[in-house]
C-alpha cells in the first residue's frame, strides 16, 4: 500500500493535528471564560468538559504536549539514526488513537477510566518505537527521549487514577509537565548553540555534558520530589532544584547568544520561548522557597505553571515546529513576515496568563489568552498545512 506523503515522517501528521486540534481545544476552553466574562447563561449549551479545569490540565499536557513531542522526536530520531521509528501504518494508528482520545474526553469528560489507557497509548507507542531504534543504533545518549515518553504514558494513567483526589490540584495535575520540560530543555541545549553558530558562522558554544545532565536530571528530580511520599512538602528542595535549572539555562543563553539572533526571527522566537519557560520555572521556585502557604504561594505557583506551559506550547514549541516544518519540506528557514506578528502576540499571551492570578483571574483576561493562543495555532495551520501534506519542494525524500 502506498501511503500519502503526510505519513512519510513523524512531524507531518503530528504537527497538523497539534495545530488543528489545539486551536479547537484552546478555543473551546476560552468559550467558558467568555461566558463568565459576559455573564452569559451559556452553561446549558456548553459541554461539561469545557467547564472542568481537570479536562483543560489533562489535554494541555497529555494531549497537545504529547503531539508536539511526538512530531519533533520521531523526526529528529529518524535524522540522527537514519532509521524510521514508526512505519506509515503505525504512525497513522498512533495519530488516530490520539484524535479519538481527544473526542472521548471532550464529549465524555474526565471520568472514563479506559480513556486514560487509550490516552497513554500514543506516548507509549512512540516511546517504544524510539527506544527500539536507539537500541539498534546504540545511541544511548538519546535515551532520555523514550524514557520520558513512556513515563508520560504512566503519568497519564496516574492522572486518571487520581482524578477525584484532593491532591490533584496540589501537584498531581502537573506531574506530566516535568518529563515534557526535561525533553524540551535537553533538546534546547543541543539545538540552540548549533542553530546560532550555523547562522553566525562561528563555532558552537555548547554547555557540554553539564548542561545535558542538569536539563535531563533536574526535571526528573522535580518529578520525584513531587511523587515520593517522603519528599512531599519539602518545598526547599523543590525550590533549590528549580533555581539550579534556571541559572543553568541563563548560563546557556549567555554562552549561546550572538547578536545575529536579534535579526533572525526563527532563532529569536526559540530563544524567547526558552527564556519565558525558564521564567515560569523561576516563578514556581519563588513559590516553593518564599510562599509555602496561603493564596500568595498559590498565585505564584499558578503563574509559574502557566509560564512553563505556555512558554513551551505557545512560544518555543511553535517556533521549533515552524523551523522543523520549513527545513524538512525543503523550504528556506525564514519566518513569513505576516506570521511574525502572531509570534509577538504569543509572547503577549504568555504575559497575560502569567499575571492573571494577580488580577483575580479576570475572565476577560483568561478568555483573551485562550483565544489568542488558538489564533496563533490557526495562523500556523494556515501557513504550513500545505507544507505538511505535500512532497518536499526540493524533490528529496
Amino acid at each position: 500500500m502506498k501511503w500519502p506523503v503526510m505519513f512519510s515522517i513523524g512531524f507531518r501528521p503530528w504537527f497538523l493535528v497539534l495545530l488543528g486540534t489545539g486551536s479547537l481545544l484552546l478555543g473551546g476552553w476560552g468559550v467558558s471564560w467568555f461566558a463568565a466574562a459576559t455573564a452569559t447563561n451559556m452553561n446549558v449549551a456548553l459541554l461539561p468538559s469545557l467547564l472542568d479545569w481537570r479536562w483543560h490540565a489533562h489535554e494541555m499536557i497529555f494531549g497537545l504536549g504529547i503531539a508536539l513531542l511526538a512530531g519533533f522526536l520521531l523526526t529528529a530520531v529518524q535524522n540522527w539514526t537514519g532509521r524510521r521509528p514508526l512505519s506509515p501504518a503505525w504512525l497513522f494508528v498512533s495519530v488516530l488513537v490520539w484524535l479519538i482520545t481527544r473526542v472521548v474526553y471532550l464529549l465524555g469528560g474526565v471520568h472514563i477510566p479506559l480513556a486514560y489507557v487509550l490516552s497513554a497509548m500514543p506516548a507509549f507507542m512512540v516511546g517504544m518505537a524510539i527506544l527500539r531504534v536507539i537500541a539498534m543504533t546504540r545511541q544511548w545518549h538519546n535515551l532520555i527521549f523514550p524514557v520520558s515518553l513512556i513515563l508520560l504514558a504512566v503519568l497519564d494513567v496516574y492522572f486518571g487514577v487520581q482524578i477525584d483526589s484532593g491532591d490533584l490540584l496540589g501537584h498531581v495535575a502537573i506531574l506530566g509537565l516535568w518529563p515534557v520540560l526535561g525533553i524540551v530543555f535537553f533538546i534546547a541545549q543541543r539545538i540552540l548553540p548549533a542553530f546560532t553558530a550555523g547562522r553566525a558562522g562561528i563555532r558552537p558554544q555548547s554547555m557540554g555534558n553539564t548542561g545535558a545532565v542538569i536539563f535531563s536530571a533536574g526535571p526528573v528530580l522535580l518529578l520525584l520530589l513531587n511523587v515520593l511520599p517522603q519528599f512531599q512538602g519539602q518545598n526547599t528542595l523543590l525550590g533549590v532544584t528549580a533555581v539550579i535549572i534556571v541559572l543553568s539555562g541563563l548560563w546557556g543563553v549567555w554562552r549561546w547568544w550572538h547578536p545575529i539572533v536579534l535579526r533572525e526571527p526563527m532563532l529569536l522566537i526559540i530563544y524567547s520561548g526558552f527564556v519565558l519557560t525558564l521564567t515560569g520555572l523561576a516563578l514556581m521556585g519563588i513559590s516553593w522557597l518564599l510562599f509555602t502557604t496561603g493564596n500568595t504561594g498559590t498565585f505564584w505557583l499558578d503563574a509559574g505553571v502557566h509560564g512553563v506551559g505556555i512558554g513551551i506550547l505557545g512560544v518555543m514549541g511553535p517556533g521549533m515546529l515552524l523551523r522543523v516544518s520549513a527545513g524538512h519540506t525543503g523550504r528556506p528557514i525564514v519566518m513569513p513576515v505576516w506570521l511574525r506578528w502572531f509570534f509577538v502576540a504569543a509572547v503577549g499571551i504568555w504575559l497575560m496568563r502569567v499575571v492573571a492570578p494577580w488580577f483575580g483571574y479576570n475572565p476577560w483576561l483568561l478568555f483573551a489568552s485562550a483565544w489568542g493562543l488558538a489564533a496563533v495555532y490557526l495562523a500556523l495551520l494556515f501557513g504550513i498545512a500545505g507544507w505538511l501534506i505535500k512532497p518536499r519542494v526540493d524533490g528529496r525524500h
